[in-house]
C-alpha cells in the first residue's frame, strides 16, 4: 500500500482524530487534493500521525503551484468565520462539523510554518498574526467528546485494535526510518 513517514505527535481525543481525518480529505475543496491514506496511532491518548509519502510529495507540489495570496487570504477568512460560528454553537455534532472545516487551514498553516518558502513575506506575516490572535480558541476542542479509547489505530475512517506491527503487515505499509 505504500511507505509512510512519521509527522506529528500530539495529545488528542478520538473525536479530534476523526475531525483531522475528515479535514485531511477536505483539503480537496481548497487545493483539489486530499490526504486519504493517513494512519493515526494512539497510545494512551498520545497520537502519532503517519502520512503516505506519495501523498505528502503530491501535497508539497500542489502547494508550490497553488498557494498564493488569494488562496491564503480566502483560507484565513474562512478560518476566522468558522471560529466565530463555533463560539455560539453548543451541539457536539455542530462543533465537530466546524472543527472538520478548520482542519484544511490547520494543515496549510502548519505546512507554511514548516516551509516558509511556500509563501511570501505577506503570507508569513499574516500567518503569524492569525496564530497570535487565535491562540486561545481551544474552547472549540473542549466542546467535543473527550472520551473514547486511548489505544487504537485509525485509518481510512476505521478503528483498529491490533498491534501497530500487525496493522502494517496486514495493510502492506512500511514506515520510513
Amino acid at each position: 500500500m505504500g511507505t509512510h513517514v512519521k509527522d506529528v505527535v500530539r495529545e488528542c481525543p478520538l473525536s479530534i482524530v476523526k475531525a483531522w481525518h475528515e479535514g485531511d480529505k477536505g483539503l480537496k475543496e481548497w487545493i483539489d487534493f486530499g490526504f486519504f491514506n493517513t494512519v493515526f496511532i494512539s497510545e494512551k491518548g498520545r497520537v502519532t500521525v503517519y502520512y503516505d509519502i506519495e501523498e505528502a510529495n503530491v501535497f508539497q507540489q500542489i502547494l508550490k503551484e497553488k498557494l498564493n495570496e488569494d488562496l491564503f487570504d480566502n483560507l484565513c477568512e474562512h478560518f476566522f468565520e468558522v471560529i466565530e460560528k463555533a463560539k455560539s454553537v453548543d451541539s457536539e455534532d455542530e462543533i465537530f462539523e466546524l472543527y472538520i472545516k478548520l482542519f484544511p487551514a490547520f494543515i496549510i498553516f502548519d505546512e507554511l510554518s514548516k516551509y516558509p518558502e511556500l509563501g511570501n513575506d505577506y503570507m508569513i506575516r499574516r500567518l503569524i498574526r492569525v496564530r497570535q490572535t487565535t491562540q486561545d480558541f481551544s474552547f472549540i476542542e473542549n466542546k467535543l467528546n473527550q472520551s473514547g479509547p486511548k489505544d487504537y489505530i485509525f485509518h481510512k475512517g476505521e478503528l483498529h485494535f491490533i498491534s501497530f506491527e500487525q496493522f502494517l503487515k496486514e495493510n502492506g505499509i512500511e514506515i520510513e526510518k
